[in-house]
């Protein structure tokens, strides 16, 4: 099992940079649709030729893939993945687990290697539970909620850079999963993210069901109250299908919090333009390669108003996010909460506002150890 120490050295040699033109020379944008303030079109791209994998849901289904506690104590920035399969495992940034002693999220996409172990960096959305209620975790229904991903995706960044490995700012997941309460008018009683997406799952259902995936999408392209937020893209249709309604409900519970004001979904042709901007804003950005935590490279970019990570195996794209965010590191679009200029307040100001849950914060450092071809 390759440990995390080994991890974050090998994590902070970055090689030759790279742009996200790269990425966006690629993309084909599809015809938008929409519900209620959120607009979402259809992203694909001609990636014949590159590794297969499952999906974590897959792979957990089929009795293929185990993901617990690094150890019996436990460690809060880690988790233990056991891929005991012939097939590669993707796991995306953002993917929730359940279960084990509290709630974790991905803080990077990793593509885990057939019949292997690996101690994955994670961040805790569950601060009020240290305890086991599962010896294993069990994948949610949904990927974070946005405002939260792209939050841990900023301070990933920069620890990566910083020479940190993938490591977040958990004080600030914390405050975010707060905020996000507060925004939705939910509630769990140990503070976990979990409760707002079961608190809006009919809701969040309709979207679901009103922006189903197209034939042979592979990503999304989302716009909120006419802004663009973020994207997500993976290089197998069939792989992306898997994922899309978890997908579709991260980015739909800020759209919940929008309709609270006058947002509304934008014409196709505008949510096109504003699309094809975005992209070219994503093309202009240079980045970094680091080694991933697991197979291949994570390529970090970060501009005004942008953050993003591209996940590439044998120089091919396997995984590709990015959010917009203010230029001090928040996001844009939550809806209620809003400072001047239309700019979300931070995370830690909001949750002041409306009161942080109650709960101690397990301690980091507790327990811690140190043609797509199947096949190709």
């Amino acid at each position: 099992m390759t440990s995390i120490d080994q991890q974050v050295r090998a994590g902070t040699e970055p090689s030759p940079s790279t742009t996200g033109a790269r990425l966006t020379e690629m993309l084909q944008l599809g015809e938008a649709q929409s519900h209620g303030a959120l607009s979402v079109i259809p992203l694909s791209a001609d990636t014949r030729g590159g590794s297969w994998y499952v999906t974590l849901g897959e792979a957990s289904a089929a009795g293929q893939c185990r993901v617990a506690e690094v150890n019996e104590g436990g460690s809060v920035p880690d988790l233990r993945v056991d891929n005991k399969g012939d097939t590669r495992v993707l796991i995306i940034d953002g993917e929730e687990l359940r279960g084990a002693k509290q709630n974790r999220v991905l803080n990077t996409t990793i593509l885990v290697d057939k019949q292997s172990s690996l101690v994955v960096p994670v961040s805790c959305t569950e601060q009020g539970r240290w305890r086991y209620d599962s010896r294993e975790f069990s994948t949610a229904e949904y990927i974070a909620e946005r405002t939260v991903r792209a939050g841990v995706q900023r301070t990933v960044d920069l620890a990566v850079r910083s020479g940190q490995g993938h490591r977040s700012d958990q004080g600030r997941v914390w405050d975010d999963v707060c905020a996000l309460h507060a925004d939705q008018a939910t509630s769990s009683p140990t503070g976990a993210m979990q409760g707002a997406f079961e608190g809006r799952s009919d809701d969040l259902q309709d979207y679901v069901d009103a922006l189903p995936a197209v034939d042979g999408q592979q990503g999304l392209l989302v716009l909120l109250g006419g802004a663009v937020v973020g994207l997500d893209f993976l290089s197998i249709a069939e792989k992306y299908a898997r994922v899309h309604a978890k997908l579709v409900r991260s980015y739909a519970l800020g759209a919940l919090g929008a309709e609270k004001g006058d947002a509304t979904a934008p014409a196709p042709a505008d949510a096109g333009a504003r699309a094809r901007d975005f992209l070219g804003r994503v093309a202009g950005l240079s980045g970094e390669r680091f080694k991933s935590p697991g197979l291949g490279w994570d390529t970090r970019f970060a501009g005004p108003g942008l953050v993003g990570s591209l996940l590439t195996y044998r120089d091919r794209p396997i995984h590709a996010a990015f959010f917009a965010v203010g230029d001090d590191g928040d996001d844009h679009g939550r809806g209620p909460g809003q400072g001047e200029g239309g700019r979300i307040a931070g995370a830690r100001v909001r949750a002041r506002a409306h009161g942080r849950w109650g709960g101690s914060r397990p301690r980091q450092s507790e327990g811690r150890e140190g043609t797509h071809a199947e096949g190709s």
